[in-house]
């Protein structure tokens, strides 16, 4: 379970960051806004970066790169199904298709 579950995105500045040889990020903060495209889940970078790095360091280095100004995040909507596994009305989808 991680820390804490959000969804990032990247900033311009983080992607001007990221896309610039000349910005001062260290490898970690790079491979992180990577990472980022769009609205990407808490669980997808510690996933990617947990085989190396402790899951506080990853936390730490995405609050970093937040206070910088390179990324922005919010909370996960208590509806967002990550993997897909939560529960779904077959009557709902057939109605839904039906009214489109």
């Amino acid at each position: 379970m991680p820390m804490t579950e959000r969804i990032y995105r990247r900033t311009e500045a983080g992607l001007r960051a990221y896309e610039s040889p000349d910005s001062a990020l260290s490898g970690h903060h790079r491979a992180i806004l990577g990472l980022i495209e769009a609205d990407t889940h808490s669980s997808v970078m510690t996933t990617s970066l947990l085989r190396r790095h402790p899951e506080k360091q990853i936390f730490d280095w995405l609050d970093e790169l937040q206070k910088l100004g390179f990324i922005e995040s919010r909370p996960v909507a208590a509806n967002h199904d990550l993997d897909f596994t939560g529960g779904f009305s077959i009557a709902e989808l057939q109605a839904m298709q039906r009214a489109a």
